[in-house]
């Protein structure tokens, strides 16, 4: 199989992170890009390289699984694979290449029959949480304290961030340490490997308002029996259909793919469509395999007109016929919209584009897709800290303390003291709003925007830059209050300030930890790490123990651009 030149990038990349660097690194490539096929040319590779390796790739679906299995057979017919997954009935965990499921694998006794394994790649990697005993963490966890040297962990995914974490790579406390190799939506559109997703304005009538909502927990995403409510309105039902069949079926858009909220939902509106001489069908995780199997086939081969699903197509599933997205579902999740809108991107015989219908106003919630930035997680005050931790020196600090005690920085920053405000005048509002809830459908606005940054007038501006480094260079600083710690600068051609980056060596409790995986991610190999700051400074200035970095990924946070990943 010829690979796109992206995807070999992507391979040379993941490669030579690992021969460099001593963190994991991600691969990012928009739903359609063919991750699967990337991490199945690079299984290949290595294989032709050490035909002893091992090698286990996770994922925490069966859909997945079966994607994995049968790519993998696509670009190696040959390969010694074997599958491990409770829900495909298949527990083959000593072929050389293991395709298993997160949740069969994580137990004690599968792990410990599995053996060892050289690399682990991660299928949906933005499902890999901060929590130290997740399953994902507790299988890394297994086979770095069982084998005589860890294994070399890739993550993949078309969507590096999660809801209430932010972005799942970084120099602090990610599991991941960077991207190795990223492309974007619009490089590959320019390039005819996707089709452009097309937004256009609902009807008024038609719009799903989740003003009224609750969340799941703070920072999480809707109660689902909320905005199930709001969008079972049979007014509002009635006025989607209405809307979809004169924006899209009337127009010649035979292959749509409603994302509902429930099964209720899906079913309701499943049943209306048909009501309206619609081909259509649904599919739940309640439905059969079988049944599935039989539904998505007539969709492919367009039988089916419109198919209503509840969060079963948003990863792992292909059908490149879709052209037009009908979106249920208000969603506060950046992820799942992004993964929602890349399902009709894939290209198809003379497809032009893919029609968005955002019925939930997610447009005007999260941005355009290939820009959108997730939000920062917030502090959980129902846990009632005792200590807070700064964002921009990592030193531990009282509860009480409004300034860091190192570097003086504010707690909150003049944003978030701003939404701290905003959000008590919202509360005041809420009052209002519920006693305008049964006049919603009638004067609420339809959502409206962009759905690609290239289709702005003003350029978005970029999530991260890379930065090119002339040198590294360290200092000593020293705070306000006395302390002492490593300054350490990379200077980027035509820019007369260095771009900083604090290290809290020597420090106890989370500051230390952190100190000590950033040390270890820029130096080189084999450099312990110091606890004198002096020596520290040696090392970086006269023994050039970071010399090896060329470039430097920077994100802004609040004011400042921080550093989140080097590359050598």
């Amino acid at each position: 199989m010829k690979l796109r030149y992206y995807q070999q990038e992507a391979i040379d990349a993941a490669f030579h992170w690992f021969d460099t660097q001593k963190t994991h690194p991600l691969i990012v490539l928009p739903t359609g890009a063919g991750k699967t096929v990337v991490f199945a040319s690079m299984i290949k590779k290595i294989f032709e390289e050490n035909r002893n390796s091992r090698v286990l790739i996770l994922a925490h679906r069966q859909e997945l699984i079966s994607q994995a299995d049968e790519k993998l057979k696509t670009v190696w017919p040959c390969a010694p694979s074997g599958l491990l997954a409770a829900g495909l009935k298949q527990f083959d965990s000593h072929e050389p290449i293991v395709i298993a499921s997160r949740d069969t694998l994580a137990t004690p006794k599968r792990l410990d029959s599995s053996g060892e394994f050289d690399y682990i790649i991660v299928d949906e990697a933005h499902h890999v949480g901060p929590e130290k005993r997740s399953r994902y963490r507790k299988i890394f966890d297994h086979f770095d304290s069982t084998q005589h040297y860890a294994p070399k962990v890739l993550g993949v995914t078309a969507t590096p961030y999660r809801m209430g974490q932010g972005f799942i790579y970084g120099l602090d406390d990610h599991f991941f340490g960077g991207v190795a190799h990223r492309v974007t939506i619009p490089e590959l559109i320019k390039a005819g490997y996707l089709c452009r997703l097309s937004a256009y304005q609902v009807a008024s009538e038609a719009v799903i308002d989740a003003s009224t909502a609750r969340v799941k927990f703070k920072g999480g995403d809707y109660r689902e029996s909320d905005i199930e409510h709001l969008a079972m309105e049979d007014q509002t039902m009635l006025a989607i259909v209405a809307d979809w069949i004169d924006k899209a079926y009337s127009k010649g858009r035979l292959s749509s793919v409603f994302f509902c909220i429930t099964v209720a939902h899906a079913n309701k509106m499943c049943m209306y469509l048909r009501d309206a001489g619609v081909e259509a069908a649904v599919v739940t995780a309640e439905t059969p395999a079988e049944e599935r199997k039989k539904i998505l086939e007539d969709f492919e081969n367009g039988v089916i007109n419109a198919l209503c699903n509840v969060a079963v197509l948003t990863e792992g599933w292909d059908a490149p016929r879709t052209d037009c997205i009908a979106l249920l579902r208000p969603t506060k999740s950046l992820g799942l919209y992004v993964q929602i809108c890349g399902r009709g991107m894939r290209t198809w015989g003379n497809k032009k584009d893919c029609m968005l219908l955002d019925y939930g106003e997610n447009m005007m919630r999260h941005g355009c897709i290939d820009t959108a930035r997730p939000e920062r997680p917030q502090e959980d005050e129902s846990a009632e800290p005792k200590i807070w931790v700064c964002d921009h020196c990592y030193a531990v600090n009282d509860m009480d303390a409004r300034n860091c005690v190192e570097c003086e920085e504010p707690r909150y920053s003049v944003e978030q003291m701003l939404q701290r405000q905003q959000d008590l005048l919202d509360q005041l509002d809420q009052e209002r709003k519920d006693q305008e809830e049964k006049d919603a459908a009638a004067t609420r606005e339809a959502a409206q925007g962009n759905v690609l940054s290239d289709e702005l007038e003003e350029p978005a501006e970029k999530l991260e830059k890379v930065k090119n480094i002339d040198f590294v260079s360290a200092q000593i600083k020293t705070s306000k209050n006395g302390n002492d710690y490593l300054n350490v600068m990379f200077s980027t051609p035509g820019e007369y300030w260095p771009q900083s980056m604090p290290i809290m060596l020597g420090m106890r409790g989370k500051a230390g930890m952190v100190a000590t995986k950033k040390w270890n991610a820029l130096t080189q190999s084999g450099t312990p790490t110091p606890y004198d700051l002096s020596y520290a400074a040696d090392l970086v200035n006269q023994h050039k123990v970071m010399s090896h970095i060329k470039q430097i990924t920077v994100r802004k946070e609040g004011r400042y651009w921080n550093v989140v990943s080097v590359h050598f």
